[in-house]
């Protein structure tokens, strides 16, 4: 199902795009404190305040996002999972298609 394989794979796109960022906010967070040396320039710099506040925002939009691409990860999985009895007995029959051309060439094109 090739519907379901595009959609695995923008998961995986998604989530990747999710983790990078993460590692941007955090690294804004971090710029942004270690740029003061005392305490109280932190609480008072507006800038990081604001980080802070895109940085929750923008943290609980991508824990809802990887809920969802989760909950369809396992369906898509679910759904390969049982197509895989079917892949075992199509390259059992394939194998010894192959291997009867080995017995006698006449059975590598009769078949």
């Amino acid at each position: 199902m090739p519907d379901l394989q595009k959609k695995k794979e923008q998961i995986v796109i998604q989530n990747a795009q999710a983790a990078k960022t993460t590692r941007d906010i955090e690294n804004r967070i971090l710029k942004g404190l270690t740029k003061h040396t005392e305490i109280v320039a932190i609480l008072e710099d507006d800038e990081l305040i604001d980080v802070l506040a895109e940085a929750k925002i923008t943290g609980d939009e991508i824990a809802a996002r990887l809920e969802i691409s989760q909950k369809a990860e396992k369906e898509i999985d679910h759904t390969r999972t049982t197509y895989r009895t079917v892949a075992f007995r199509a390259q059992v029959l394939f194998f010894t298609i192959v291997d009867l051309a080995v017995i006698d060439p006449m059975y590598q094109y009769s078949l």
